[in-house]
């Protein structure tokens, strides 16, 4: 009984070592960001546009997939306080500048998942920019999708939110666990000028349809329930 007990005691002591090792976002930033970012540079000068795609893709993969995301607190549109802690489902988090357009077909992909996931994930728009212009650029969203805003101009936010708009740029696509574990970072569509509404539409559905499917199966792993994917 004693060494069944000093066993347990054992792959307890393993386990709890393995979640302290569990880097925080900001903190893989700081590791693996300054190697990324001198291989960018040296893909830009050798003209390497496929590389620099590869690099981050990499990056991702590698050293910031399993990374949790710092809790952070920004404002929603009623400028009431918001934390990423207070989402209990996991989470899509897209992250935006108001000064720049979004994929033409990108608002009515983003409604149709929410309307068809909206009781299983939260679906999290995180503008940069004033209240007034986020608000504008607010309309026609489903009732499901969270609508949060960072002024600079308050410039009181924390290191994680500026390392969500400054490390690589905005817009990037994040999708969390419920217990705020990072499955992956993408990069959002840009506007074709050749692309119909409806083809942009469907590009972006089929894009995040599948970060969702990713992030229910992960999700699955950690509560062993199953969760029902629409087709």
């Amino acid at each position: 009984m004693k060494r069944l007990l000093l066993i347990f005691g054992f792959f307890t002591l393993l386990n709890a070592n393995a979640q302290n090792s569990q880097l925080y976002f900001s903190e893989a930033i700081d590791v693996f960001l300054p190697e990324y970012l001198a291989n960018v540079e040296k893909a830009i000068s050798n003209m390497q546009k496929d590389k620099i795609n590869t690099l981050f893709e990499t990056l991702v993969e590698e050293k910031l997939s399993g990374s949790l995301m710092n809790n952070f607190t920004v404002k929603n549109l009623a400028k009431k306080d918001v934390q990423l802690s207070d989402f209990e489902k996991p989470v899509l988090l897209l992250t935006y500048s108001s000064w720049r357009l979004s994929c033409k077909g990108e608002l009515p992909a983003l409604n149709e998942l929410a309307d068809h996931y909206g009781d299983q994930i939260k679906i999290v728009l995180l503008f940069w920019g004033e209240h007034k212009k986020v608000k504008e650029l607010a309309k026609g969203y489903h009732k499901n999708i969270d609508i949060l805003y960072v002024d600079d101009a308050d410039n009181n936010y924390t290191l994680i939110i500026k390392n969500l708009k400054h490390s690589f740029g905005l817009p990037l696509a994040y999708t969390l666990t419920s217990q705020y574990e990072i499955v992956d970072i993408k990069k959002r569509l840009s506007n074709e000028i050749s692309e119909s509404k409806d083809e942009a539409s469907l590009e972006n559905y089929e894009l995040y349809k599948n970060a969702i499917t990713s992030l229910f199966f992960e999700e699955a792993q950690l509560s062993h329930s199953p969760i029902v994917i629409n087709k």
